[in-house]
C-alpha cells in the first residue's frame, strides 16, 4: 500500500495508457475491415466458380476455336453468370 504515496499526474496517466488504447483501437479497426471484406470475397469466389463451370459445360459441346478470353464460350459464360 505504500505505492499510493506516489500519485501519477493526469499527463503521466495518459502517457502510460495511450499506447494500449491506440493499439486496441487499431486492432479493432483492422478486424472490422477484414470482416467487411468477407461478403465481397464470397461473391467473387462464387462468380469465378460459375464462370469455370459454364466454360466446362460449353467445352463439352466440343466447340473448336472458341477458347480464351473474348471468345464466344467465355463471353456466353460471363453473360450467364451475370444474369443477362
Amino acid at each position: 500500500m505504500s505505492d499510493h504515496s506516489q500519485q501519477l499526474t493526469a499527463r503521466e496517466m495518459v502517457r502510460a495508457h495511450a499506447y494500449l488504447v491506440l493499439a486496441a483501437i487499431s486492432s479493432l479497426s483492422l478486424l472490422t475491415l477484414a470482416l467487411l471484406q468477407i461478403p465481397g470475397a464470397v461473391k467473387d469466389h462464387r462468380y469465378n466458380l460459375c464462370i469455370d463451370e459454364q466454360i466446362k459445360l460449353r467445352h463439352s459441346s466440343n466447340l473448336t476455336g472458341q477458347d480464351g478470353l473474348g471468345k464466344l464460350i467465355y463471353l456466353k459464360a460471363v453473360q450467364h453468370c451475370e444474369g443477362l
